[in-house]
């Protein structure tokens, strides 16, 4: 996972692992959360505007993962709350229409919203509503 927090609050972010660590094994699930968590020591709300691909998984979690991501997620419930939504750009209007399925699911288990943008501009127009509508409930 790559962090860009330079524009806080908002958070750029590749989901994706690279393709040499997944070969490699060097991938370090412990590093990814450590470096997400830091987002939480602001106390402050954010939205994270996915830059990479579309989740599709070309790296399968192993089940040692999946359950150190559970619980990472169920320690840092109320630390979740930060943040406002999480917007994946995807230009295909096909697979915007496939994730708009996945959005329920994924709001229930991470507690915000996923949002779809078409391009980056048009992400970064949602992420500033969002952080609007969440200044005005603050």
């Amino acid at each position: 996972m790559i962090i860009d927090d330079s524009k806080f609050p908002i958070v750029l972010i590749d989901f994706q692992h690279s393709l040499e660590q997944v070969e490699n094994e060097t991938h370090n699930h412990d590093n990814d959360m450590a470096k997400f968590t830091s987002l939480f020591e602001r106390e402050k709300p954010f939205v994270m505007i996915s830059t990479g691909e579309t989740p599709e998984e070309k790296h399968k979690h192993s089940r040692e993962e999946t359950r150190q991501i559970n619980a990472w997620r169920k320690i840092n419930k109320e630390k979740l709350k930060y943040i406002k939504a999480t917007i994946q750009v995807e230009p295909s209007k096909v697979k915007r229409v496939g994730l708009t399925l996945f959005a329920s699911v994924y709001e229930k288990f991470w507690g915000n919203p996923l949002l779809l943008a078409q391009s980056q501009e048009e992400a970064l127009g949602i992420a500033e509503n969002a952080l609007h509508k969440a200044s005005l409930t603050s």
